[in-house]
């Protein structure tokens, strides 16, 4: 009886260690989930700058933060179209700097679909938030009038979330703040 008493608590211990290897396993794999996609919409920002060369050129995208991008109503002009719940509304007709302030929008907030956002950084990672920096480098003559216009400098795109602690010992929150950066020359 005892022998068997001490083979349950043996078997107990090692079910609650597979347990928790199981936990910190999924852990992780969540916590690559959302590198991937921090990683995916960063890429995909710098790819809407690419696209964008005259807002990049006028320095429309530099020190965006996500508290400045208005999730709370649709860029106007609305640059793409959309389902408005009845019909499909047509794409209106945007110079550069509207076409930058609506993919910034879209980017961070969502694709508008019948009154409610799809996709975007917020809904897509926890507590998001997104930095758009420049680091002005100088042209080969050395002078630079406009800071950030420059061809040559550097635009950082920084996707931030926050993921739980594995960690959770004295002092430690339960959630642990994480960024992807990805920067690029234009």
């Amino acid at each position: 009886m005892i022998e068997v008493l001490i083979t349950m608590v043996i078997l107990a211990i090692g079910l609650l260690g597979i347990a928790a290897m199981q936990l910190n396993g999924l852990r992780s794999a969540n916590n690559s989930v959302h590198r991937t996609q921090a990683t995916l919409l960063a890429d995909d920002f710098i790819e809407r700058m690419r696209a964008n060369p005259t807002a990049v050129d006028d320095n429309v995208f530099a020190a965006v933060a996500s508290a400045a991008v208005n999730c709370g109503a649709a860029p106007n002009p609305y640059c793409g179209e959309y389902y408005d719940g009845s019909d499909i509304v047509a794409a209106q007709s945007c110079n550069a700097t509207e076409l930058a302030a609506h993919d910034i929008n879209v980017w961070f907030c969502g694709q508008l679909n019948s009154g409610t956002r799809y996709g975007g950084v917020q809904n897509t990672l926890p507590q998001a938030t997104v930095a758009i920096t420049c680091t002005d480098v100088n042209p080969p003559s050395g002078v630079d009038a406009d800071v950030c216009t420059n061809r040559s400098s550097y635009h950082t795109v920084t996707v931030g979330w926050s993921e739980l602690n594995p960690d959770r010992s004295a002092g430690a929150g339960a959630t642990v703040n994480q960024a992807i950066s990805v920067s690029v020359a234009q």
